[in-house]
């Protein structure tokens, strides 16, 4: 169990890394930091609990926690992405 919180942690610095270089490709406001990061910590979330459920020997508690948090995860991020950070990108954009 040890080997699964350092890679979790590994996992969460990456994000981090991972969101201050889109924070700096693309405009972001405080409402897109804060869909990014939910969405983010839904699916490291995810990962720790399916994880962990398996390693316990409850499958179906892992399953449902992959289908509820990380979907829900995902559809986090899907929506902050099409609705804050897209259009931004859009009003940036050099019209020709």
């Amino acid at each position: 169990m040890g080997l699964l919180w350092f890679v979790e942690g590994m996992l969460t610095v990456l994000a981090g890394i991972g969101m201050l270089a889109l924070s700096r490709r693309y405009p972001m406001d405080w409402k897109a930091w804060v869909g990014m990061s939910i969405g983010c910590l839904l699916v490291l979330f995810c990962i720790a609990w399916t994880t962990a459920s398996f390693a316990e020997g409850e499958p179906q508690s892992g399953a449902m926690g992959l289908l509820f948090f990380g979907v829900g995860g995902l559809i986090v991020f899907a929506l902050t992405w099409r609705l804050k950070i897209q259009p931004a990108i859009q009003r940036e954009a050099p019209r020709k």
